[in-house]
Formats: structure tokens, sequence, C-alpha cells
């Protein structure tokens, strides 16, 4: 059943507005390519016919089950009304806009997560594990998947796409090898079935080179298994520039994939993996190219050897057997047309893979890249049907006798709304490009790129360029219009890296900075800082906003061993361990020492601890539990010691030296001895004095016996 929704109803898990009855339904998608579904429908009597209006939304079945499409495009004549729609999914071109979307290090699904993350209508799915990352900035979701820049979801990872509804399906690849086989090289009917094969570019026999010129032992060569399947060998040579010998590796080589050999018998085992890889990949067959009319065969007796056809979806692969060489050759299906009222395949094209844009705008840029070998050849069955693929406009010269200004050649696309809309043109007027039109719509405002003059652009988008030398004012690498980092790379005549500018910052591996003022910091808030290492790469010094650190080496010739070198606000210089807790400062007005987390040595202009003033000098030495150990306070003339005082001269002070402990020197030592004799002698004197109070005692006692007896003699008488 196919049904139609008015442009404002969107309940499309229900009904729609109208049950269809057209003559004629088709969806006709390309592998990676356009899309497109068309509807023919009568003029009816009960005036369905009439729903067919502009966004209208059809619901029919597909290849891949019922889908919904969006009419673009409707034609109405006597006979009916006929639309074109396309994909419901191409309604993100403008309602799924991506402003600033950087998947980052993302596998295929986490990419699509975050594309289709500004619209939650819209989802995607993807098998694809490899990670890459890419930026879109003011791209709609459809050109980020799939417009033939670099930066595009199929050319960062890969995949091919398939539409479901509002679901894009990006796996590695669509479709599946389910075993079908086709026989071809036999009598065909002339209208219901076209076959093309090309043998031109068919190779049995390669002789092998690898970078720098070295071949196989003797000029060895290698066979494909079919070369006795024709009639003659077809032998070509093709270099492979990622097989060296030891003596040709450069930096980085082992990390790009480049396989190295020691020996000879290396070289010629890596070229046979090489060449055997390109047979493997279908070097050895013709290009095959099938086209099938299921509708124009089933009349035939052909047919049954068709018919399978009928039943193959997007991107199967077709084994297609040549019945004269008896050859397989493995195609896919890259194109068909799918009868959405009678429900099968009608038809359906076979062959080479094509990367196509929506609008049939081959991204022929993508194509031939992938059809490019290291070593520059091309592979012819990868570039066939570019060409074909573009919608070319030839403007045939006339009047060649008149001398004339002459566009001879011209590529255009014509719709505004196409994300490849501009012209290219090649003539006697030059190489001329444009991507507007002028007032009056009726030309191209064109610009010249090239002439025998010389090539001038505004811009140039490129991948690789190779230039002796480029002059100019401003050389502007990376930036949001390319979706990647600037990156500029120096190398010397042997291709060793000197110098790397990116956005990590300036990578100097050789040679010097010569300048007069180098200026780090102050822009943007941002805090300079260089950094100095030793050849192990290990710091040795910093230098940054908060002053200089040492790491490792000497200052002025004092070791600072595995320290680092340090500042804080209004110092001069400070020295502090890898232990933070050992440490020293000194400033513009004291030196410290702290071990253990204790300060324990001081020196200073002003005080300490409330000890001296603003302008005596004190030092300090703290003893255990920070008590003062040793104490010199220049404002009162004083020494505190908890311990030993020693001097082997003299010790003067203004003031008093005090200590707890013993103050011993050479001068004290003989004070002391001075002051035992004097102890010695006023001991002897205080002797005498006392033999002298005993004989006073006597002649006391015997003055008061003479008195005694003086009374006697006065009694008498």
């Amino acid at each position: 059943m196919i049904q139609i929704y008015s442009p404002t109803n969107i309940n499309y898990d229900k009904n729609g507005d109208m049950t269809l009855m057209p003559s004629e339904a088709t969806v006709h998608p390309i592998l990676n390519g356009a899309w497109e579904a068309t509807l023919t429908h009568p003029l009816d009597a009960e005036g369905r016919w009439k729903y067919i209006v502009d966004e209208a939304v059809v619901k029919m079945p597909s290849f891949n089950g019922d889908q919904l499409f969006r009419i673009k495009k409707k034609e109405k004549s006597d006979s009916g009304i006929t639309a074109t729609m396309e994909p419901i999914f191409m309604d993100a071109m403008g309602d799924c806009f991506l402003t600033d979307v950087r998947p980052t290090n993302a596998t295929g699904q986490e990419a699509l997560n975050a594309m289709t993350a500004p619209n939650s209508k819209y989802s995607g799915q993807s098998d694809i594990l490899v990670t890459a990352t890419a930026y879109y900035q003011y791209k709609n979701l459809i050109e980020g998947l799939n417009d033939g820049e670099d930066n595009c979801f199929l050319n960062r990872w890969g995949g091919e796409i398939i539409y479901n509804n509002f679901t894009v399906i990006v796996n590695q690849r669509a479709g599946g090898d389910y075993g079908v086989e086709l026989r071809y090289g036999k009598n065909i009917p002339q209208d219901g079935m076209t076959e093309e094969v090309d043998f031109r570019d068919v190779i049995t026999r390669i002789y092998p080179k690898a970078f720098n010129g070295y071949t196989m032992s003797n000029d060895g060569y290698v066979d494909s298994p079919l070369v006795n399947n024709y009639p003659t060998v077809k032998a070509t040579t093709i270099t492979y520039s990622d097989v060296k010998m030891r003596v040709d590796v450069q930096e980085g080589d082992e990390d790009n994939g480049v396989i190295i050999c020691d020996t000879q018998e290396q070289l010629n085992a890596a070229l046979t993996a090489k060449c055997n890889a390109e047979f493997e990949a279908g070097i050895d067959k013709p290009a095959v190219s099938i086209s099938a009319d299921m509708v124009l065969l089933q009349n035939t007796e052909q047919y049954k050897d068709y018919a399978v056809l009928e039943t193959v979806s997007l991107g199967d692969t077709i084994h297609c057997i040549n019945s004269h060489l008896d050859i397989t050759t493995d195609a896919r299906v890259i194109e068909l047309e799918y009868d959405s009222i009678r429900q099968k395949v009608v038809s359906v094209v076979i062959g080479d893979y094509q990367y196509e844009y929506f609008n049939n705008v081959t991204s022929a840029a993508e194509k031939a890249e992938n059809a490019i070998r290291n070593d520059g050849t091309v592979r012819a069955d990868q570039i066939q049907g570019i060409i074909n693929a573009q919608k070319a406009n030839l403007r045939a010269m006339k009047d060649i006798a008149q001398t004339q200004e002459v566009r001879a050649v011209l590529f255009e696309d014509l719709d505004p709304n196409s994300p490849t809309f501009g012209a290219m043109c090649l003539g006697t007027m030059g190489f001329q490009i444009a991507n507007e039109r002028t007032t009056d719509g009726r030309d191209w405002q064109w610009s010249t790129f090239g002439t025998g003059d010389g090539f001038f652009a505004d811009y140039i988008v490129a991948g690789t360029m190779l230039a002796d030398r480029i002059r100019g004012g401003t050389l502007e690498v990376g930036g949001s219009g390319l979706g990647k980092d600037g990156e500029i790379i120096i190398k010397d005549a042997n291709d060793n890296i000197l110098c790397i500018l990116n956005d990590i910052g300036v990578d100097v591996r050789k040679g010097s900075i010569i300048g007069t003022v180098i200026t780090l910091g102050g822009q943007n808030n941002q805090q300079g800082e260089m950094t100095v290492n030793n050849a192990s790469g290990s710091a040795a010094v910093k230098l940054d906003g908060t002053g200089l650190w040492a790491i490792l080496g000497t200052i002025g010739g004092w070791t600072i061993a595995s320290d680092i070198l340090w500042s804080e606000v209004a110092m001069i210089a400070s020295y502090e361990g890898t232990n933070h807790n050992n440490r020293a400062t000194m400033n513009n007005a004291s030196f410290k020492i702290w071990i253990g987390g204790t300060e324990r040595c001081y020196l200073g202009r002003g005080g300490y601890n409330g000890r001296g003033n603003s302008n005596s000098g004190l030092f300090f030495v703290s003893g255990p539990g920070d008590s003062a150990g040793v104490e010199i306070d220049g404002s009162i003339g004083r020494v505190n010691a908890q311990g030993d005082i020693q001097a082997g001269g003299d010790m003067h002070a203004n003031g008093n030296i005090e200590a707890q402990g013993n103050v011993i020197g050479q001068n004290i030592e003989s004070m002391s001895n001075q002051i035992g004799s004097l102890r010695g002698d006023v001991s002897g004197l205080d002797g005498r004095i006392n033999s002298l109070a005993s004989s006073i005692s006597s002649l006391s006692s015997a003055v008061s016996s003479l008195d005694s007896r003086v009374s006697a003699l006065e009694d008498a008488s």
C-alpha cells in the first residue's frame, strides 16, 4: 500500500491522509550516491491525485522495507501527475545544522551520534570501529556525511550509506555476499542485457621494485594464478615505496607501516606478498560491468539465469563467471531500480564501486585518490566511469578562423541549493572558475585562475603541494575552513625533521633559535614558561611567571644536585629541595633554612619572633623544639646560647655575653687560674689570722691572770 501524508502531517506511524493508486512507483538508489523515487498517478475521479502536492511525504515499499520519501518536484499533464522524490533523511540538509561538532578519536558510531545530536529525530548506525577525528563547522548533516571534502565522514571513517527513513546506516559495507553467481559471455538479448568487459588493464605478471629501485633476485617476477587463462602474458612493473632495505630507513617509517628488510631473501618475500595482494584484489581480472533489465528479460530463455537478480540488494557481491576464460570476477550491485507496486527489483547495475555525491555529482577527487598507488601509478579499473558520472557540458568551438575569446569546455552545476553549485571552464581564455551568477542570471561571474602567464587564486585548497619556493605576505595553515589544525614541518636534505610548528607549539629538534628579544606569555592572560631538558629528557631548568626553578646542574658553580631553584614575591632567589620540609630561602631581607618543616636558621636585617628591631641585625639557629640554640642580636649586643660558646681568641661585646652552659676560652681559663691562686693565698692568710687570734687569746688570758695578782696585792696592802 502506498500512502501520502500532507506536508503538516508528521504522524508517519499511522495511516496517511490518502492511499494512492499510482500506475508506476519506483525507487532508484545508487551506492553512496543519489537516491531518487518517482511516482506516476492518473487524474482519477476520486481525486487522489490532488494530494500529490509540494513537500508532501509518500510512504511506499523499497528494497529495504517501507520508506518515506518527500516530494521535491512534480509535473502534471492530461494523462496524470508525476512526482520526483528523495529520502526523508535528506530533510537533514535544512534542519540538522552542525555549527561546531568535533568528533575526536571517535568510532563510526560515536561520530554519527555527535553529528545527529543537533536534531534528535535523526540517528545513525555504524559498525566501523576505526577511530578518527573530524571538525564540522557551519555544515548540514548531509554535507558532513558525504560532501566530497577530506573532512567528511566517508573520507575519515569510510563506509557505505544506506538510508532508512530518519536513520542513516554507514557500515563498512552495504549488502553482503550470498553466493549469487552470474554467467556472462554468451548470447544475450539485445535490449535486456548489456555487458562491458575491459581487458586493457589486466596484469598477470608483475616485476616488482622496492624503494630506491631494489628488485627481486635474478630480475624475478611474480605470476598471477590466472596467467595461463589468457593467450598472452600481461606484464608490468610496480614500485612499492613502502618496502625498504634497512639502509634506506627514515625516522618514523616503522610507525607508518613501512616494511623493512635486512636481507635479499626478506626483500623477495615482501615483494612477493605485495604482488599476490594485487592479484587478490583483482588486477589479473577484466573489469566487468553488467546492466540487466528484468522486465525485458523475463520472457526470454536467458531469464532463468538472471532471475536471481530480482532478490539482490544494494551493495551485494555478485560472482560474475566468464564462460570463455573460466574466470570469476567479483562485482558489486552499485545501482538498482525497485518496483514498489510489484515489490521486486526490476533492473540492476553490477560493476565497480563508484563513489558519488547527491544529485549525481561524483566525488572525482576522492575516487582518483583511491586509485593512485604508492608509486604514483593508477589503477585504471578504479578510474573507470568517473568522467561519465559528471554532468559535463562540452561547447564546441566555432568560427575558429576568427580571433576570439572562447570557453570550449564547461562544467557547471546550476542548482543554487547544491553544495557543488558553481562552474569551471577551459578554453583560449585559460582555466576559469566561478561560484556566483551574474545579476541577470545569464552567465557566471568568471575569475581567471590559470593562463599562460601563471595561476592566480584567492584560495587554493589542496592535500599535498610540491614547490621549490613559496613567496607571499601571509602563510596560513589549518583553521575551521579545513576542519583541522595547521602544521609546518621543516626537514634537512636527508629528510631529518629539524623543526615542527603546530597547535602544540614549536618543536626545535636541531639548530638554534636566534634573535634579539624572546617574549613568553603576557597575551590572553597566559603565563610564559620555558623548560630546558637534559639529554635524557629530564627537566634541568624551568623559567616561568613565578621565577627560576633549577632542577639539575649548577648555578654560579654551586651544585644544586636534584633539587629545584624557585622564587617567590620579593625574593632575589630561593632554593627548595624535593622534600619541601627541607629547604632554604633567601631574599633581600633574610636567609632562612628549614629542616623537617621547622625553621632552624635565620639571618636577617630585622628581628625574629619579637627579638631585635627593624634596623638591627639578627642571627638565629634553633635548638630542640624550636628553642633558641644560638641567638646574636645586634640591637642589644647580646649573644644567647643554650650550649657552649668556644673561642680561641678574645671575645668582645658592648653588651652582655650570656650562656646557660659553660663559657670557655683561653683568657677565661687564665683568669680562673689566677682566681684559684688568690683563693690559696687568702686561705693561708686566713690560717695566720686564726693563729694570731689564738696568740691574742693567750695573751688576754695572761693579762687577766696578771690583773688578778695586782688586785690581790692591793688588797694585802
